[in-house]
């Protein structure tokens, strides 16, 4: 749960690219049909338990897909008008919450390895404090708009589709 300080926004919420969950949800899906089919197609018999032996692979194979799907939902990078927040999540029951300040931020950059990353725009963040600590964000989607986003934030510029650009004074003039 995110508590959020007096006059704090949240401007976006950022989550790892779909990628992550593709290789956990392929895995349980190849698995529970390979085994499903084999049972099926060779008539495998198990003591009268064919049925019971393929859903119970089917409901593991659901219950390692929803749990992916949780840990995925719970990693994210918050950013907000004050402040950006790191929240990790390895397992269901670990967590780590990292905060800070724009003003602790130092230098942020980002990292895309490899062909895929490049194709599917998507990279390592990388926000370092003054201290010399290093806070990191894998498989981050558009990593140089996320940095954007943040430089605006800190800067107290708005977004693109929210600028209000000043009227041409010589536009004024001339009209007048």
């Amino acid at each position: 749960m995110l508590i959020l300080h007096e006059n704090e926004k949240i401007v976006r919420t950022v989550r790892q690219h779909g990628s992550v969950m593709a290789g956990a949800v392929s895995w349980a899906v190849i698995i529970a049909g390979l085994i499903t089919f084999a049972f099926f197609k060779f008539k495998l018999d198990v003591s009268g338990y064919s049925w019971e032996i393929v859903a119970g692979v089917v409901l593991v194979a659901s219950i390692a897909i929803l749990y992916k799907i949780f840990i995925w939902r719970k990693n994210a990078l918050i950013i907000t008008n004050q402040r950006v927040i790191l929240n990790e999540r390895q397992g269901a029951f670990s967590r780590i919450v990292t905060e800070l300040l724009y003003r602790d931020i130092y230098d942020i950059s980002f990292k895309q390895v490899g062909i895929a990353a490049l194709i599917y725009r998507y990279g390592k963040l990388i926000i370092k404090t003054p201290a010399g600590s290093e806070i990191t964000f894998d498989k981050v989607p558009s990593p140089a708009e996320i940095i954007g986003l943040i430089n605006r934030v800190r800067l107290n510029v708005p977004a693109r589709h929210q600028e209000v650009r000043p009227k041409d004074e010589h536009a004024e003039n001339e009209e007048g």
